[in-house]
This record gives structure tokens, C-alpha cells and sequence, in this order.
């Protein structure tokens, strides 16, 4: 006991002496627990901004009464309304409605707010209010339906005072309305953009009349919530009552399962770091380990056991792991308020989040950076433990060379089995996606672990060529750091593969991405046949005015209109997209052939003042269904099914889904109000040339403020924009693995410097210049990180083309290989290399030539 607590005496003063690199193994430490730690503080902050949201929201409510909507209900009915209104247990009764608006001034002039929603909701005084909390803070209460309130928040950025005229469209219609007032909702709506109208002038706006809006209702006093639903779920029919509070835990809980995704995207990101991490951790404890070989075999012969010298390592990376995960998870929680700057900067603010702290998000982290720089450091703990008293006779560079060829050995097995893994995944064409997709998993694992194994004997030849081309500028010198690079192979290759497993990723994510991109574009451009498109904002939850629809059919140089919306609208209890009872069928009006690309198999598209169906030959073979087939169509807005003809089969097309039914099927069903026009295709008469008729149609539809007129390839450039985004996303996570990367080889060459103090004192003391050094580290720098980006290249090539053509079958055409990011990477690469050893070049170039001679 005595022994092993002198032993931690010297770790500990062993810690102390070399600050340096401690520091360096920290910082790995910190980055990659940083944001695990980050990760489940900002979730919990988000969490905590929804959950008091959702508490407001229900503040004050006992119940809330919804139609049925499972059993295909679309409202209240005006029965039930009445029947609530006569009951002696409720005090108050509310509609609980909104509808999504875009706002622009009287001059026509869009409200720009950069895709924060807007809505239109119903105003009720504080005294009448169901939900607690709303106030008005400056005019009046809205009379009449040209009168409208605005959130205090909207009103001051937009610069909106009572009296301003405003003009609101929606969905169906635009109207001007006057500002009465400003007000302060019950929920805090952040930067978005609420109205507020008087209840009986909203039903008469957006809605029908015979289906209402859900209602909230609060119990006069003595009358518990769950006693109130009880008596309402046995009095009411086509209806559900559940309690506000039910409603509030329910929608928490969605919120939380919501955020668990965000939770586990950015906790994944934080284990590929920690990933990363870890070889650097494990590169920088086996480079102590051979430094202090001398300082072990000493402690050997003065009696310390095998066992003692493992442990001591052991315990300073314990030591470590504690320190540095501990300050990752201070780290994390500045990076968690950092980004809450940011958004509130970009006014999205965040209210009642807090600081995000639980146990979990301290104790996790802490746990996981321990155990993984533990770990890291076992293997060089042993090596350490092996040295004998004798090593102390020998230099360190004799005492720390091994054989290579077990290891690679075993690597390249690795490597043919996870090639093999991936090229059989992506030969076996009748086995489920899914399985295929695990399958290159399994491979990428293989091939990744298996170039860890081999990557020293790989680098052997490679490194010293690359050092030969980039040094060949440089004479002796350049000639010297390609000779270096092959003294030490185990430590140029594990130092690269961090940068390796870097770049594998981003090559891999990059072909995915371009590869997506192209099949969107090539789809749209070939699909997407008329002259021009017209559709509501990028953001595709609002659709076309329907008014729009005349007004285009009437614009000079307009020949052929064909439209494709949506409704709640169910064949044989089948949708287009979702389940029958709660989903939605695509709606076609004209001849969708003419504007969309698509190959009749049987009957006639073209259903322009014809009641029908048309389904793709997947859901015909599906249904059993041919041409003249007699369906049933129903509509939860329509009491009675129709009885319809199947009047088309297409060949399967990713716009029109598997079904759609005629514009003329529709308006038998249901009102205009219930449908939504989503896109209008428009091809000229060939009166005027495109140019002119694109001008023509933007002049005709400027009144309608959200409608865009569009050619195909501005909708497949609109279209790939979120994949550029999530793109966008993916590297700036992936840049943390690369800013690790980076770590790993200044600490590389910092511990490397250290080394050779002794090689480059005899340098400087023949004549070798301070610059000629500096250059020399930084010849081997920038051969580690091409070596790095040069195999992460391939790697993820040959990974993303394996994934990719795996995904053929879902969408994706032919691979896309992204040559302008791999460019990128290359130059980046280089960047990295100089930048990386400009420190430790400079340490190199100021050992001075007496240290030659030193022998410590």
C-alpha cells in the first residue's frame, strides 16, 4: 500500500512537471464531453421553453372538447356547441382556432419574417377568457371583421401601431384590415406574428358553419375538471373531452420525444468526437509512455513491480479523464449559452429555459470522459508496465520500435471483410433496404478499424512519397521530413486517423448529399414539364389562393392550366399520404399530363369536368383495381360516400404519389375552403415567348403576395436548398471532429519535438537554421495530414458509394461523386498541416544547439 501510494506521488509530480502535455491530453477530453454535455443541456433548455409554453396554453383550463377526428370527424357541430353553452357546470367556453396568414402593407409589399409563422386567431376579453393571462396593452378590441389586434412583440419590430392598415392573405382570400389594438397573449409567441379577431367574425371567415373549431372550457367552481369530462364524454357524441391537463402532459411529452432526436443527432456527433478523441488520447499516452521509458525502467530497478507502473499510468489518466471531462461539461455550458445568444440575436429567444443543468447532462459526461481516457491509456499502462531496468541503458526511439506485421495483418482481414460486407450489400438487390443499409454499416465498421490496425504499414510507403513531391521545393531539408516520416509509422498513422475518420465522414455525407441533389434536380427537370410553376411560399405550408387560380386562366399568353391540390378527401379508405380518417389525397384539376411527365399504362389522365380516380400500377396491383372499377369516396366534410370510376393507371411518379382523384370529384364534396391548392402549371399558347409570359403571370398574380412563379429548375434549385442546409448542418458538427483532428497532430508534433530535442540541437549545432527546422516540422505536418485527408478520401468513397447505391431503390439515381468538396478537403488539408505545426515548429526552432550535447 505504501508503495502504490508513492507511486501516485510521482504521477502526480510527473502531471505537474510536464504541464504541456497534460494540457494537450485535456483539451481532447474537453472537446469531445463538451458536447455530449451540450448536447442534453440545450435539449433540456428546449424542453423547458415548450413545457412552460404548454403550461400557459392550458393555464386556466378544465377541459377541452375536440371532434372525434379518429372516427373521421373534421369539427364541432353547431348541436354540441349549443348543448355546451346551456350547461350549469361550465363558466366559460372558448374557441381554440388559428389560421396561418401572410401580412403585407395596403401597398402590397410583403411583411418579410424570414419563415416565422403567422396567424389569425380569435380574440376574447380577459373577463370572458378560458386561458389566463392575455391582456390589451394599447386600443381597442377588434369589432367587426375588417378589425384585427396584433402581439406587442410583432407590433414594435415591424414598426406597427394602431391605426396601420394591414392586408391579410390566407388560403382562400385576402382582405385589408385596420390595427384596433395591441396586445399581450396568454402564451408567449416569441418573434412570430399574431392576430386576433372577434369570435363571430373569425367562424364567419374560416370556417364553414357546420364545423367548428375545438373548444376549451373551464368548470364553475366546486366542479372538478375530471368529474366535467366524465359528464360531457356521457352527454356529447362525435366528440372527445379530455382534461387541459391531460392535454398539456400529452403535449409534453410529444415535445420531449420531438427533442429526443435532436437529443440523440447531437449526442452521436459527440461520440464520433469523443471517437476521435480517443486516438488521440491513445497516441498521446503512447508517446509518454515511450518518453518515459528511461524515467519506468528506473522506477523498475528501485524496486516498483510491473503492476505499479501500470497503475501509476492508469492513475494519471484517471486523473486526467476526471479533470478534463469536468471542465467539458463547464465548456458545454457555455456552448449551450453562446447558441442562446446567437438565436436570440436572430430574435429566437428562448424563455424560461434555464440553464439546461441536470444530473444527467453533468454526470454522464464525466462517467463517459473518464472511462474513455481510461481505456485509451490501458494499452500504453501496459507497455509502460513491461519495461525493464535495462531500457534505462537505451534510447527511447530503440526501446519503443515493435513489429508491425501482427497488426497488419490483422487489418488488412478487417479491410477484406468490410469491402466484402459493403459490395455484398450492394449486389444483394432483393434483400429489404434496411438490411442492406445495416450491412454496409457492418462493412464501414471493418474497413475503419481495420486501416487503424494497417494504417502504420500503409503509411510506410505512401507518406514518404507524398513528403518526396511537397518537399522536392525545399532540397535538403525537404528530403529530411520525408525521412522522418518513416521513423515512427505506428505514431504518423495514428495521428492521421483522426483526420482520416474525419474526412471519411464528410467525403461520405458529401457524395450522399450531391447525389440527392442531382436525383431531385434531374427528377424535377424531367417531370416538371410546363412553361412556368406557381405555388405559394418556399417553405410549402401555404398554398395558392384560390382566387389566383381565375386570375391565371385569364393572364395573356396562357394556353393550357392544370392544377394539383390536396384534401381530406379517402378512397376505399385509403389516402394519398397517411391513413385514411386522418390523411390527405392529391387533387387534380385539368390534364396533369400536360405539366407533369407521366407514362399512362391504362384510361385517360385527362379528367377536366369528369368525376373519378387515378392510381399508379403499385396501389392498382395493391387493390386489385382496373380501369372502369366502381370505388367508394368518402369525406369527413362529406356526410355520404360517392360512388366513383377507377379512370386511370400511371406508371408509379414521385409528384402525383400513388393516387389522386379529379378537381370535379372534389368540388362535388367538398367546399372550397376544405381543399388546398398547392401548385398551378401553366404552359403558353404561344402567343408571347416564355420571357414575356413569365412577366405577364408575375403582373397577374403581384396582388396575391405569397404567389411565386417558377420555371423547373428554380423549383429543383428551391428544393435542394434543405438539403444544402442539413448539409450545412452535418459538417459544422463534423467540423469539431476535424478541430480534434487538428489537436491530435499539434500534440503529435509538440510530443515529437520534445522527443528529438536532442536530434534537433545536433541540427542547429551543424549549421541548420531556425527557419530550416521550422520548415522541416512543417514538411511533416502537412505529409500527416495529406496522408490523413488521402485515405479518409477513399474510405469514404468507397463507404458512400456502397451507401448510396444501396439507396438506389429509394429515390436515389446514379452516384454523384462530389469532386469540388474533395478538393476542399485536400487544400483544407494542407491548411491543417501548416497550421497545426506553426507551434510546434517555432518550439523546434528555439532549441538551442548546446542541447546536442545535453542528455536528459
Amino acid at each position: 500500500m505504501a508503495k502504490d501510494t508513492t507511486m501516485r506521488k510521482v504521477s502526480l509530480r510527473s502531471l505537474s512537471a510536464h504541464k504541456l502535455r497534460m494540457a494537450l491530453t485535456v483539451i481532447a477530453v474537453v472537446l469531445g464531453t463538451a458536447f455530449i454535455s451540450g448536447a442534453f443541456m440545450f435539449t433540456n433548455a428546449l424542453s423547458n421553453t415548450f413545457t412552460s409554453a404548454v403550461s400557459s396554453a392550458y393555464e386556466g383550463v378544465d377541459a377541452v372538447v375536440s371532434p372525434d377526428r379518429e372516427a373521421g370527424v373534421m369539427g364541432i357541430t353547431p348541436e354540441v356547441h349549443q348543448s355546451l353553452l346551456g350547461n350549469p357546470d361550465i363558466e366559460k367556453l372558448n374557441f381554440s382556432a388559428s389560421t396561418s396568414v401572410v401580412l403585407a402593407d395596403t401597398e402590397g409589399n410583403t411583411i418579410q419574417t424570414a419563415g416565422i409563422p403567422s396567424s389569425v386567431g380569435i380574440w376574447y376579453d380577459p373577463a370572458d377568457s378560458v386561458v389566463e393571462g392575455a391582456g390589451i396593452l394599447e386600443g381597442n378590441a377588434p369589432q367587426g371583421g375588417d378589425e384585427i389586434l396584433i402581439n406587442d412583440v410583432a407590433a414594435e419590430k415591424f414598426d406597427i401601431s394602431v391605426g396601420t392598415e394591414l392586408l391579410v392573405v390566407d388560403p382562400v382570400q385576402r382582405n385589408t384590415v385596420t390595427v384596433s389594438g395591441i396586445f399581450r397573449p396568454a402564451v408567449d409567441s416569441g418573434p412570430s406574428i399574431s392576430l386576433a379577431m372577434a369570435e363571430a367574425d373569425y367562424l364567419e371567415r374560416y370556417s364553414d358553419g357546420a364545423n367548428l373549431p375545438d373548444i376549451a372550457v373551464a368548470a364553475v367552481a366546486g366542479v372538478e375538471p375530471t368529474q366535467l369530462v366524465d359528464q360531457l364524454r356521457g352527454e356529447l357524441g362525435g366528440v372527445t373531452v379530455e382534461t387541459g391537463e391531460k392535454l398539456a402532459a400529452d403535449a409534453s411529452q410529444m415535445m420531449e420525444m420531438a427533442l429526443s432526436f435532436i437529443n440523440y443527432f447531437l449526442v452521436a456527433f459527440g461520440l464520433v468526437a469523443l471517437l476521435v478523441g480517443t486516438f488521440l488520447i491513445a497516441n498521446t499516452f503512447s508517446m509518454i509512455v515511450a518518453q518515459r521509458t528511461k524515467e519506468f525502467a528506473l522506477l523498475r530497478a528501485l524496486g516498483a513491480a510491473r503492476k505499479q507502473i501500470t497503475r501509476s499510468v492508469v492513475f494519471e489518466a484517471l486523473l486526467v479523464g476526471v479533470i478534463g471531462s469536468a471542465i467539458g461539461v463547464v465548456v458545454g455550458l457555455g456552448m449551450v449559452q453562446g447558441i442562446k445568444a446567437a438565436l436570440a440575436f436572430f430574435d429566437l429567444e428562448l424563455p424560461d429555459s434555464g440553464l439546461g443543468l441536470t444530473p444527467t447532462s453533468v454526470i454522464v459526461p464525466i462517467l463517459l470522459g473518464t472511462v474513455v481516457t481510461v481505456l485509451s491509456a490501458w494499452a500504453p499502462a501496459r507497455r509502460a508496465g513491461a519495461v525493464q531496468p535495462v531500457e534505462a541503458m537505451r534510447t527511447t526511439e530503440t526501446a519503443a520500435g515493435s513489429s508491425l506485421k501482427g497488426r497488419t495483418l490483422i487489418g488488412v482481414l478487417l479491410i477484406l471483410i468490410g469491402a466484402a460486407a459493403a459490395i455484398g450489400a450492394v449486389l444483394m438487390e432483393e434483400a429489404a433496404t434496411g438490411t442492406r443499409a445495416s450491412l454496409v454499416g457492418v462493412g464501414a465498421l471493418g474497413v475503419i478499424t481495420g486501416f487503424f490496425l494497417a494504417g502504420p504499414a500503409m503509411s510506410l510507403p505512401v507518406v514518404p512519397g507524398i513528403g518526396k513531391v511537397i518537399g522536392a521545393p525545399f532540397g535538403a531539408v525537404g528530403k529530411l521530413a520525408a525521412t522522418n516520416s518513416r521513423r515512427s509509422p505506428r505514431r504518423t498513422a495514428t495521428t492521421a486517423f483522426a483526420l482520416t475518420l474525419g474526412v471519411a465522414l464528410v467525403t461520405s455525407i458529401g457524395m450522399l448529399g450531391d447525389t440527392m441533389k442531382s436525383s431531385i434536380s434531374d427528377m424535377i427537370e424531367e417531370d416538371y414539364q410546363a412553361d412556368y410553376f406557381l405555388a405559394g411560399p418556399t417553405n410549402g405550408s401555404f398554398p395558392v389562393p384560390l382566387e389566383a387560380l381565375d386570375v391565371v386562366r385569364e393572364t395573356e399568353g396562357v394556353g393550357e392550366v392544370a392544377t394539383l391540390g390536396m384534401a381530406p378527401i379517402y378512397v376505399e379508405d385509403q389516402a394519398t399520404y397517411g391513413p385514411g380518417g386522418v390523411g390527405s389525397t392529391n387533387v387534380v384539376g385539368g390534364d396533369i399530363s400536360a405539366i407533369i411527365q407521366t407514362v399512362l399504362v391504362d384510361g385517360e389522365l385527362d379528367m377536366n369536368g369528369t368525376e373519378g380516380v387515378a392510381v399508379d400500377s403499385n396501389f392498382a396491383a395493391e387493390n386489385g383495381w382496373e380501369v372502369g372499377d366502381t370505388v367508394s369516396v368518402t369525406s369527413p366534410v362529406s356526410p355520404d360516400p360517392v360512388e366513383t370510376q377507377v379512370r386511370a393507371i400511371f406508371e408509379p411518379n414521385f409528384t402525383l404519389g400513388g393516387m389522386f382523384v379529379s378537381q370535379s370529384l372534389a368540388d362535388s364534396m367538398l367546399p372550397a375552403e376544405a381543399q388546398q391548392l398547392m401548385n398551378i402549371g401553366v404552359l403558353g399558347d404561344g402567343s408571347v415567348d416564355t420571357e414575356q409570359l413569365r412577366e405577364n403571370l408575375e403582373n397577374a398574380v403581384n396582388d396575391f403576395i405569397v404567389v411565386q412563379v417558377m420555371d423547373s429548375q428554380e423549383i429543383s434549385g428551391q428544393s435542394t436548398q434543405a438539403i444544402d442546409l442539413m448539409l450545412n448542418i452535418l459538417y459544422a458538427l463534423l467540423a469539431l471532429a476535424v478541430i480534434i483532428a487538428v489537436l491530435g497532430i499539434v500534440n503529435t508534433l509538440t510530443l515529437n519535438v520534445i522527443e528529438r530535442r536532442q536530434e534537433i540541437g545536433m541540427l542547429r549545432a551543424v549549421g541548420s537554421q531556425r527557419a530550416q527546422v521550422r520548415t522541416m516540422i512543417t514538411l511533416e505536418a502537412v505529409q500527416i495530414a495529406l496522408f490523413g485527408a488521402l485515405m479518409g478520401v477513399l474510405i469514404g468513397l468507397f463507404l458512400g458509394w456502397s451507401f448510396v447505391t444501396v439507396l438506389a431503390g429509394e429515390g436515389l439515381s446514379s452516384v454523384t461523386i462530389p469532386w469540388d468538396n474533395i478538393g476542399w478537403i485536400f487544400l483544407g488539408s494542407l491548411v491543417v498541416g501548416i497550421l497545426a505545426a506553426i507551434w510546434p515548429a517555432q518550439r523546434a526552432a528555439s532549441t538551442p544547439p548546446l542541447d546536442a550535447i545535453t542528455d536528459e
